[in-house]
C-alpha cells in the first residue's frame, strides 16, 4: 500500500480510537483490579513496581495527550510538510498502539 493512501488524519484518528478504547477497558474493568498493580517495570522487582490502580489513568492519558500535541504540531506549523504530518501522526498512533498493549498486559497479570 502506498503512502498516500494513508492519511495523517486516519492515523490521528486510529490513535483516538486506541486512546478512547484504553480508557473504556480501564473503566470496565475498574472494579476488579486489586489495591495495587504492576506499573514502573524499570523499578527492580518488588514493591516498588507497584502502585495504586489509579495511576493507570496515566496510559491513556499520555497517549491522548500526545495526540493533542502532535495534531497541534501538525496543523498549526507543518501544514504543508506532508512527511512530518505522517511522523507525528505515526508516533501518536505508536505511543497509543503501546500504552494499550501494556495495559492489556497489566490486565492479564492482576485479574
Amino acid at each position: 500500500m502506498s503512502l498516500e493512501k494513508i492519511s495523517p488524519n486516519l492515523l490521528f484518528s486510529l490513535s483516538l480510537l486506541i486512546s478512547l478504547a484504553q480508557a473504556l477497558i480501564l473503566f470496565s474493568i475498574w472494579r476488579f483490579l486489586p489495591p495495587q498493580v504492576p506499573l514502573f517495570y524499570s523499578q527492580p522487582w518488588g514493591n516498588s513496581q507497584l502502585v495504586n490502580p489509579v495511576y493507570l489513568i496515566l496510559l491513556p492519558s499520555i497517549s491522548l495527550g500526545l495526540l493533542i500535541i502532535n495534531l497541534f504540531l501538525s496543523l498549526s506549523f507543518f501544514k504543508k510538510d506532508l512527511l512530518s504530518r505522517y511522523l507525528f501522526s505515526s508516533s501518536a498512533l505508536a505511543t497509543s498502539f503501546l500504552n494499550l498493549i501494556s495495559l492489556i498486559q497489566i490486565v492479564r497479570l492482576v485479574i
